[in-house]
Protein backbone atom coordinates (compact mmCIF):
# COMPACT_ATOMS: atom_id res chain seq x y z
CA UNK A 1 0.00 0.00 0.00
CA UNK A 2 1.30 3.26 -0.70
CA UNK A 3 1.58 5.69 2.04
CA UNK A 4 0.05 8.98 1.24
CA UNK A 5 1.25 11.50 3.39
CA UNK A 6 -0.77 13.86 5.67
CA UNK A 7 1.66 16.50 6.38
CA UNK A 8 4.56 16.58 3.97
CA UNK A 9 4.63 18.87 0.91
CA UNK A 10 7.12 19.77 -1.65
CA UNK A 11 6.82 23.14 0.35
CA UNK A 12 7.06 21.80 3.77
CA UNK A 13 11.26 22.50 4.23
CA UNK A 14 10.95 26.07 2.14
CA UNK A 15 11.66 28.01 5.48
CA UNK A 16 14.80 25.83 6.71
CA UNK A 17 16.05 24.30 2.96
CA UNK A 18 17.14 20.73 2.23
CA UNK A 19 20.20 19.17 2.15
CA UNK A 20 22.36 18.11 -0.75
CA UNK A 21 21.81 14.80 -1.97
CA UNK A 22 24.90 13.03 -2.22
CA UNK A 23 25.52 9.52 -3.48
CA UNK A 24 28.47 7.28 -2.08
CA UNK A 25 31.15 7.17 -4.50
CA UNK A 26 31.95 3.16 -3.61
CA UNK A 27 28.37 2.07 -4.30
CA UNK A 28 26.88 3.82 -7.00
CA UNK A 29 23.11 4.24 -6.66
CA UNK A 30 22.38 1.73 -9.20
CA UNK A 31 24.12 -0.90 -7.31
CA UNK A 32 21.78 0.11 -3.77
CA UNK A 33 18.94 -2.00 -2.37
CA UNK A 34 15.57 -1.13 -4.58
CA UNK A 35 14.24 0.10 -0.99
CA UNK A 36 16.78 2.46 -0.71
CA UNK A 37 16.77 3.71 -4.52
CA UNK A 38 13.07 4.14 -4.05
CA UNK A 39 13.61 6.17 -0.60
CA UNK A 40 16.34 8.33 -2.61
CA UNK A 41 13.51 9.25 -5.35
CA UNK A 42 11.02 10.16 -2.16
CA UNK A 43 14.34 12.30 -0.97
CA UNK A 44 14.92 14.00 -4.76
CA UNK A 45 10.95 14.52 -4.36
CA UNK A 46 10.32 15.94 -1.40
CA UNK A 47 13.03 16.85 -0.20
CA UNK A 48 15.46 16.23 3.06
CA UNK A 49 14.53 18.80 5.74
CA UNK A 50 18.00 20.65 7.22
CA UNK A 51 16.19 21.36 10.33
CA UNK A 52 13.56 20.36 12.04
CA UNK A 53 13.33 21.88 15.48
CA UNK A 54 15.03 19.54 18.58
CA UNK A 55 14.30 16.55 16.03
CA UNK A 56 16.15 16.59 12.93
CA UNK A 57 19.64 18.12 11.63
CA UNK A 58 22.15 17.69 9.15
CA UNK A 59 24.81 14.98 9.93
CA UNK A 60 28.27 16.15 11.37
CA UNK A 61 29.48 12.39 9.37
CA UNK A 62 28.67 12.56 6.06
CA UNK A 63 26.38 14.01 3.55
CA UNK A 64 22.58 12.63 3.11
CA UNK A 65 22.71 8.85 1.44
CA UNK A 66 26.42 8.54 2.12
CA UNK A 67 27.07 4.97 3.44
CA UNK A 68 27.50 4.07 7.32
CA UNK A 69 27.55 1.04 9.15
CA UNK A 70 28.89 -1.78 7.36
CA UNK A 71 29.53 -5.27 8.68
CA UNK A 72 26.88 -7.06 11.00
CA UNK A 73 24.66 -4.19 11.81
CA UNK A 74 24.82 -2.34 8.43
CA UNK A 75 24.91 -1.37 5.30
CA UNK A 76 23.06 1.82 6.66
CA UNK A 77 22.47 4.89 4.63
CA UNK A 78 22.76 8.62 6.54
CA UNK A 79 19.84 10.90 6.45
CA UNK A 80 20.47 13.20 9.37
CA UNK A 81 20.91 12.95 13.20
CA UNK A 82 19.22 13.88 16.16
CA UNK A 83 20.09 16.41 18.29
CA UNK A 84 22.85 15.71 20.41
CA UNK A 85 23.17 17.66 23.62
CA UNK A 86 26.50 15.83 24.43
CA UNK A 87 28.32 17.00 21.16
CA UNK A 88 30.06 15.11 18.25
CA UNK A 89 31.27 12.30 20.57
CA UNK A 90 27.71 11.25 20.85
CA UNK A 91 25.48 11.61 17.51
CA UNK A 92 22.83 9.57 17.33
CA UNK A 93 22.42 9.37 13.39
CA UNK A 94 18.92 9.07 11.47
CA UNK A 95 19.85 5.87 8.85
CA UNK A 96 18.39 4.01 5.84
CA UNK A 97 18.74 0.13 6.11
CA UNK A 98 18.24 -2.34 3.18
CA UNK A 99 14.88 -2.83 3.66
CA UNK A 100 14.30 1.28 3.21
CA UNK A 101 13.22 1.77 7.32
CA UNK A 102 14.27 4.59 8.95
CA UNK A 103 16.41 3.80 11.85
CA UNK A 104 18.18 5.66 14.12
CA UNK A 105 21.96 4.62 15.36
CA UNK A 106 22.16 5.70 18.97
CA UNK A 107 25.58 5.05 20.22
CA UNK A 108 23.95 4.16 23.86
CA UNK A 109 21.91 1.16 22.37
CA UNK A 110 23.15 -2.39 21.29
CA UNK A 111 21.20 -2.37 18.33
CA UNK A 112 19.26 0.63 15.78
CA UNK A 113 15.90 1.82 17.20
CA UNK A 114 13.34 1.27 14.77
CA UNK A 115 12.09 5.01 13.46
CA UNK A 116 9.64 4.51 10.52
CA UNK A 117 8.85 1.88 7.51
CA UNK A 118 9.97 4.37 4.80
CA UNK A 119 11.53 7.61 4.16
CA UNK A 120 8.23 9.42 3.11
CA UNK A 121 6.39 8.44 6.79
CA UNK A 122 9.30 9.89 8.28
CA UNK A 123 9.44 12.37 6.11
CA UNK A 124 5.70 13.04 6.82
CA UNK A 125 6.25 12.58 10.85
CA UNK A 126 8.65 15.07 10.75
CA UNK A 127 6.90 17.28 8.93
CA UNK A 128 4.08 16.30 11.37
CA UNK A 129 6.26 17.31 14.46
CA UNK A 130 7.04 20.60 12.84
CA UNK A 131 3.49 21.84 12.31
CA UNK A 132 2.93 20.63 15.83
CA UNK A 133 6.11 22.96 17.34
CA UNK A 134 4.44 25.69 14.91
CA UNK A 135 1.03 25.71 16.39
CA UNK A 136 1.65 24.87 20.41
CA UNK A 137 1.32 28.49 21.19
CA UNK A 138 -2.00 28.70 19.65
CA UNK A 139 -3.24 27.25 23.21
CA UNK A 140 -2.10 30.10 25.09
CA UNK A 141 -5.33 31.95 25.46
CA UNK A 142 -6.46 29.03 27.40
CA UNK A 143 -3.98 29.54 29.72
CA UNK A 144 -5.38 29.97 33.95
CA UNK A 145 -5.33 33.25 35.38
CA UNK A 146 -3.89 32.42 38.22
CA UNK A 147 -0.78 30.19 39.64
CA UNK A 148 -2.60 28.42 41.83
CA UNK A 149 -4.97 27.04 39.39
CA UNK A 150 -4.54 22.89 39.50
CA UNK A 151 -6.12 22.28 36.34
CA UNK A 152 -4.30 23.73 32.75
CA UNK A 153 -6.57 23.81 30.23
CA UNK A 154 -4.06 25.21 27.42
CA UNK A 155 -1.36 21.96 28.48
CA UNK A 156 -4.24 19.76 27.80
CA UNK A 157 -5.20 20.98 24.67
CA UNK A 158 -1.40 21.25 23.55
CA UNK A 159 -1.15 17.62 25.01
CA UNK A 160 -4.63 16.21 22.83
CA UNK A 161 -3.61 18.44 19.69
CA UNK A 162 -0.20 16.54 19.68
CA UNK A 163 -1.43 13.00 20.41
CA UNK A 164 -3.90 13.51 17.73
CA UNK A 165 -1.03 14.05 15.51
CA UNK A 166 0.44 11.34 16.58
CA UNK A 167 -2.65 9.01 16.23
CA UNK A 168 -2.97 10.15 12.43
CA UNK A 169 0.85 9.08 11.84
CA UNK A 170 -0.25 5.70 13.72
CA UNK A 171 -2.85 4.62 11.10
CA UNK A 172 -0.14 5.49 8.07
CA UNK A 173 2.63 3.86 9.61
CA UNK A 174 1.44 1.38 12.90
CA UNK A 175 5.14 0.18 13.17
CA UNK A 176 6.23 3.24 14.00
CA UNK A 177 3.58 4.25 16.66
CA UNK A 178 2.71 0.88 18.54
CA UNK A 179 1.89 2.25 21.94
CA UNK A 180 4.81 0.23 23.64
CA UNK A 181 7.34 2.72 24.09
CA UNK A 182 9.38 0.65 22.31
CA UNK A 183 9.82 2.97 18.79
CA UNK A 184 11.38 6.28 18.11
CA UNK A 185 8.34 8.23 17.99
CA UNK A 186 6.60 5.89 20.61
CA UNK A 187 9.13 7.67 22.97
CA UNK A 188 8.78 11.19 21.48
CA UNK A 189 5.22 10.99 21.85
CA UNK A 190 5.36 9.48 25.05
CA UNK A 191 6.90 12.73 26.46
CA UNK A 192 4.07 14.92 24.43
CA UNK A 193 1.67 12.57 26.46
CA UNK A 194 3.18 13.78 29.34
CA UNK A 195 3.53 17.37 28.33
CA UNK A 196 7.80 16.95 29.05
CA UNK A 197 8.38 18.67 25.20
Amino acid sequence: MKYVPQWLTSTSWDGVGTLGLETDASAPAAEWPEPVREALEVAREYGLPAEVDGMFYAGSRGGAFTRAGEGAAGPFWRLGQHDSQLGDSYVSEYVLDERGWVVLLDPSLPEPRFVNSSLIAFLDALAGWDYRNEHLDDFDDLEPEGDEEEDDPAEEARVAFGMEIARKLGKRDPAAFTGEAITWWDRVYEEVENDVI
